[in-house]
């Protein structure tokens, strides 16, 4: 099983490579369509998802307060407030310094990243982002490998009611979980479209199939986090 495990991440890491030598000379600079990371002051995107709008996710970014840190942080929680997973970017290539998940137990566990860029920065490039963890199962670890690039950088979306440049992000997935015991364990694959708008970041997700999809439907302030939510700041 460990064989296979890295025969995984070694085919999803030589892929990658091969990608950016064949990605040419096109330029295009896609950083206007990640998260805003300006604000000390944290802001909470309300996601829903289509097909059954009780299930909510909670995206709660803000830039880290130290003049000269470099970093933003992404948390994100479920319909009930509870913290999933958290992420520390540096804003200057939106590599992930950091990725938190939640156990099965609720304890916050740092992953190991093996490979931490997530964003396609420039037309033709493909991110490659690979995350050893603890999954929601006892006993079981989760290496979570994501492959992104740009499918189309020339399309709209309306956000919360204003037309806003987008870009469309094609996220090739691969799950494998395996037991930290008997080292038996399997791999699925899956795919999914992310939709970045100009000047908001994320703003829509999608399975291709359409079976899930998460838009964004309110941007809500800190004051409604602390009033509401009821959850302390968390710094990761």
């Amino acid at each position: 099983m460990k064989n296979l495990f890295i025969l995984i991440i070694g085919v999803i890491i030589l892929s990658a490579c091969n990608t950016s030598e064949d990605k040419g000379n096109e330029s295009v600079d896609y950083a206007e369509y990640f998260y805003p990371t300006d604000s000390i002051i944290p802001f909470i995107y309300l996601f829903q998802e289509e097909n059954n709008p009780l299930n909510e996710k909670m995206h709660r970014i803000y830039r880290l307060e130290s003049a000269a840190d470099t970093t933003l942080a992404v948390e994100i929680f479920n319909s009930e407030f509870r913290i999933t997973e958290g992420f520390t970017y540096d804003v200057n290539d939106f590599s992930v310094e950091d990725h938190m998940v939640v156990d099965a137990e609720g304890l916050k566990r740092k992953a190991k990243l093996t490979s931490n860029t997530i964003f396609p920065l420039r037309n033709g490039e493909q991110s490659l982002f690979v995350s050893d963890f603890p999954s929601h199962l006892d006993s079981i670890s989760m290496v979570y490998a994501s492959k992104k690039s740009v499918i189309d950088d020339a399309t709209e979306i309306n956000v919360l009611g204003k037309n806003a440049p987008a870009i469309v992000v094609r996220d090739s997935v691969t799950v494998t979980m395996v037991n930290v015991y008997t080292k038996q364990g399997s791999s699925q694959q899956f795919a999914m479209d992310r939709v970045y708008a100009k000047g908001y970041g994320l703003v829509k997700w999608s399975l291709t199939d359409d079976s899930v999809v998460y838009e964004l439907k309110n941007i809500l302030s800190n004051k409604w986090w602390e009033e509401v939510a009821q959850a302390p700041s968390v710094r990761l």
